[in-house]
């Protein structure tokens, strides 16, 4: 079964991982929650981006090591991200770099304006968001071969969940992105993480 990468990635952001992330950001949880979807989401475009690069896909996943501190932390069979330190700081920030190369930073600061949390923030949800979507395909390194296609019958949902000014910096200016007839532009954040955001 092809899987919904957003969906499958959301999986992970439970209530205690936004608690535990909070210890070093003190930022609103469903603003918080909402950064982190837009990282991702703008990590997942910004792979997308880079898809006729050969071997870019296989050579981001070298970049995490098995015995990385987060890789070690993620639990992928239940979905569940064990533990969660300042690990991703130094982890993520490589993979970045590499992803969005001279934009990281005006990326992380787009971020911080449209979501309208802080620039530290910002910057280092992208670390961890990116590292959850590589070490995401590093454990399913099946999707490697297939995964510009995913992106591609994927990427109305995934645009649909980032600002338009991310888009515009990612190249989708002219995109246009279409609601579904009973999806409300106003949908609720916590809906974006149904089963699991109350569950410890």
């Amino acid at each position: 079964m092809t899987p919904n990468l957003q969906i499958e990635l959301r999986r992970f952001i439970s209530s205690n991982v936004v608690s535990k992330l909070n210890k070093f950001y003190f930022e609103n949880d469903a603003l918080l929650i909402k950064g982190i979807d837009v990282s991702i989401g703008t990590v997942l475009m910004g792979l997308y981006n880079r898809a006729e690069e050969s071997d870019f896909y296989k050579g981001i996943v070298t970049l995490i090591q098995d015995d990385s501190t987060f890789y070690q932390e993620v639990d992928f069979t239940s979905g569940r991200i064990l533990s969660v330190d300042d690990c991703y700081r130094i982890e993520g920030n490589s993979i970045v770099k590499e992803i969005f190369t001279s934009k990281k930073g005006r990326i992380s600061e787009m971020i911080s304006n449209e979501v309208g949390i802080k620039s530290e923030t910002a910057r280092e949800i992208l670390n961890f968001s990116a590292l959850l979507v590589v070490s995401y395909l590093k454990n399913n390194s099946q999707l490697l071969e297939s995964l510009k296609l995913l992106l591609d019958d994927q990427k109305r949902d995934i645009l649909n969940s980032i600002p338009p000014g991310i888009k515009i910096m990612l190249g989708f200016s002219n995109y246009e992105t279409v609601e579904e007839k009973n999806q409300s532009i106003g949908r609720s954040i916590f809906t974006l993480f149904g089963h699991n955001f109350f569950s410890f």
